[in-house]
């Protein structure tokens, strides 16, 4: 787990003020979710199946059994299912900045770049099947601008295909790759093909940013999710007045603030760009 001491502290909130003012620039609004909920909801989004090995063990709290949160996903669909949604209200772009536990094996943590808690720079997009695509290339946008605020320009773009363990039909499965596809060729972007890398809810894109020794670190992802929306029940008022699933796309920018901290240690040896350094100017 990560200390910010007081400079970390000073470059962290300024971060975070950046991040938000570019997300309230593209419409997104903001949320605060808590980082625990019954273990019932962990099994309704499939994390308790897919992904029990890198959560930490349940918590008996009274009668209930509760879940240090892995992931923000689940709490932004019980948003979503708080009111009735119609399709005049979609695209709906929530950001939060949500810290989350992971069990990551000792002999795997490595400093800044991987630890057991940690606060994604989070984002959902719930859509219409016809907005798919534009809210893809816009996220892949947004990733542009913030990270070449910081002086990332080099990128290796990954598209994450099906994993053997993973929920949705061929068909489901298909659509979703076939809209990140569609958004990398509209950005003119090369990309290679991590055959089986992909969430277990769906296939995704990672962009990888390179440090200032030549090593690649995966910071932004867009993922593209029907499988959630089916599993949570989520829906809303079509046209004709019929129910329909919306779909649902997952997003990270800096992917970590923690690992993105540590990239940008590394690649500018310390030596901060003006308006994030701690110090900023020294009288001799």
């Amino acid at each position: 787990l990560v200390f910010w001491h007081p400079k970390g502290a000073v470059i962290r909130q300024l971060l975070e003020d950046y991040w938000k003012d570019r997300h309230r620039r593209n419409e997104y609004k903001l949320l605060y979710t808590p980082h625990v909920a019954n273990l019932e909801l962990w099994k309704t989004s499939g994390h308790n199946a897919f992904y029990r090995e890198s959560m930490f063990d349940v918590m008996k709290v009274e009668e209930d059994c509760m879940q240090l949160r892995p992931m923000n996903c689940p709490f932004h669909c019980l948003v979503y299912k708080n009111t009735t949604r119609s399709y005049r209200d979609l695209p709906l772009r929530w950001a939060e900045l949500g810290t989350v536990y992971r069990f990551e094996r000792s002999g795997t943590l490595h400093g800044l770049m991987r630890v057991r808690g940690f606060t994604q720079d989070d984002a959902h997009i719930f859509c219409l099947p016809e907005q798919l695509e534009q809210e893809i290339v816009n996220v892949l946008n947004l990733a542009e601008e913030i990270l070449s605020a910081f002086g990332f320009h080099n990128y290796s773009v990954m598209l994450s295909t099906r994993p053997e363990q993973s929920v949705g039909t061929d068909e489901v499965w298909k659509a979703a790759t076939d809209a990140l596809i569609g958004a990398l060729k509209a950005k003119g972007w090369e990309y290679s093909i991590d055959e089986g890398g992909g969430a277990f809810y769906g296939p995704k894109i990672d962009v990888k940013i390179r440090d200032a020794i030549g090593r690649f670190w995966q910071c932004s992802t867009v993922q593209c999710d029907f499988n959630l929306p089916e599993r949570s029940d989520l829906n809303y008022v079509a046209q004709d007045g019929s129910k329909q699933r919306p779909i649902m796309v997952h997003r990270a920018i800096l992917g970590s603030l923690e690992r993105f901290f540590g990239v940008l240690i590394e690649s500018c040896t310390g030596d901060f760009p003006l308006w994030i350094a701690p110090t900023q100017v020294r009288l001799l």
